[in-house]
């Protein structure tokens, strides 16, 4: 059996999910300091919200052939909204937004998290079965 485009666009979903996750809880010194770098240059910008917009793209045409077409074509509406918005707002605001954050988030509170984003690509991986 082949897999359908929407079980491969969300398996990659899954796995950078699940490769940031780790990352959070192995390195979460570097995760933060990679956070405050979001936003720092207007190739760093535009390319995080080309990503995002094209990733919700890919999810939004192609949730009706998963296990919940509602929550994913929602999710990905969300992610080409976000990404349609913050390349409009200044640059300049989303990476004082990003710095700001990358200071208030004890490095423990990002090991924790980790493992939230390893559940949220196992929930892309369970909707595309």
């Amino acid at each position: 059996m082949t897999p359908t485009a929407a079980q491969i666009v969300l398996g990659l979903s899954a796995l950078w999910m699940v490769g940031v996750g780790t990352m959070m809880l192995v390195w979460p010194r570097r995760s933060l300091a990679l956070l405050a770098r979001m936003g720092s240059s207007p190739t760093i910008h535009f390319g995080e919200m080309a990503i995002r917009f094209a990733v919700g793209l890919l999810i939004l045409l192609t949730a009706h052939q998963t296990r919940a077409p509602t929550a994913l074509a929602a999710i990905g509406g969300f992610l080409m909204a976000s990404a349609l918005v913050l390349a409009l707002l200044p640059r300049r605001w989303h990476a004082a937004y990003s710095v700001g954050w990358s200071r208030r988030i004890p490095p423990m509170a990002v090991r924790v998290l980790g493992p939230i984003s390893w559940a949220m690509g196992a929930a892309l991986i369970w909707a595309a079965a």
